[in-house]
């Protein structure tokens, strides 16, 4: 989980994932570590004497401090490059540290990885309970997703990782990017399970609407050749529209005798200025493309250690 400035509900999400564990059969049966990661909080965090004295059931806590602040997906990105580079674990949950993603949900999700073992299980949130504004917005971010990816995404990050797809995940690119939209870029094997969101533990939320709409536009900045392709195709249509209209307007002008005075002059200015920004917009994107293809190729596997600062060991129970 990531932590930015966010400890005082990063204590009490531990304090019910422990309690979590107690009365749910099948986490009592596993190991639980927790791994957070300090993605460069500003305010130090506070822990009194005997913090994690009262835990009984989570096994231990370490916190991966970056060298700086990477913002939540990159950070997700290094925290399951470390976990698969120095633990062994025969999954991962990523959620949030908020208490938004519900610790009540973990069993779901494990339940839901050992019917389909080999898959990325997403919690699905099945009931929204945020405002009326952030639902529609949210509903025009999926269309406009599908629209420019042909891809559908209806999850965000909480999820449980196998271990057969963990060691491939942190070879994908894109997961530097956004990790849900990475996943399926990646074709890795995905299903989903219905949730409901939780409320937050403590303090106020770090997302505003300028980080929400920034955390959508990674997303789609994932498929960014896919986004381009479909661009290049609505700027021919517009090209050869703007062709024919052009071609109208002069039949119009020269063979008959209804054209309107001043009016050719006008429409073909027009058809010209929308021929010469669809040419433009074409053009841009042929070289965003292939200026894509010739950047180095960066992977979390390869990366992440360089903004590792140093990891702290928390909790350890014997």
């Amino acid at each position: 989980m990531p932590v930015f400035n966010d400890w005082q509900s990063f204590i009490l999400l531990v304090e019910k994932i422990d309690s979590v564990i107690a009365s749910s059969s099948l986490l009592q049966a596993l190991s639980i570590n927790i791994v957070v990661v300090n993605d460069g909080s500003t305010q130090e965090y506070t822990f009194v004497n005997n913090q994690w004295s009262a835990l009984r059931n989570v096994h231990s806590i370490n916190v991966v401090h970056l060298t700086r602040n990477m913002g939540h997906q990159r950070a997700i990105a290094i925290g399951l490059a470390y976990v698969h580079e120095q633990k062994s674990s025969d999954a991962v949950v990523v959620m949030d540290s908020d208490g938004e993603d519900k610790p009540e949900d973990i069993s779901t999700l494990v339940q839901a990885s050992a019917d389909a073992p080999h898959k990325v299980v997403f919690a699905h949130r099945a009931k929204r309970s945020e405002g009326i504004a952030f639902r529609v917005f949210y509903k025009l971010y999926k269309f406009t997703y599908n629209l420019l990816t042909g891809t559908q995404i209806s999850f965000g990050n909480f999820s449980i990782v196998p271990d057969s797809q963990l060691e491939k995940l942190v070879f994908v690119t894109e997961l530097w990017t956004n990790y849900p939209a990475g996943t399926l870029k990646a074709r890795v094997p995905v299903t989903t399970v219905a949730t409901e969101r939780g409320k937050r533990l403590a303090g106020e939320s770090k997302m505003n609407f300028v980080s929400l709409v920034l955390h959508g536009l990674s997303s789609i900045a994932v498929y960014l050749e896919v986004v381009a392709v479909r661009m290049l195709i609505v700027s021919a249509v517009f090209i050869t529209l703007s062709f024919v209209g052009i071609g109208f307007v002069l039949y119009w002008r020269l063979f008959t005798a209804l054209a309107i005075p001043g009016w050719a002059s006008n429409a073909i200015g027009v058809l010209i200025g929308i021929l010469l920004q669809a040419l433009l917009l074409s053009v841009f994107l042929v070289f965003l493309v292939l200026n894509s293809r010739t950047q180095q190729v960066s992977t979390p596997h390869i990366q992440y250690a360089h903004f590792i600062r140093r990891v702290e060991s928390l909790f350890h129970r014997s």
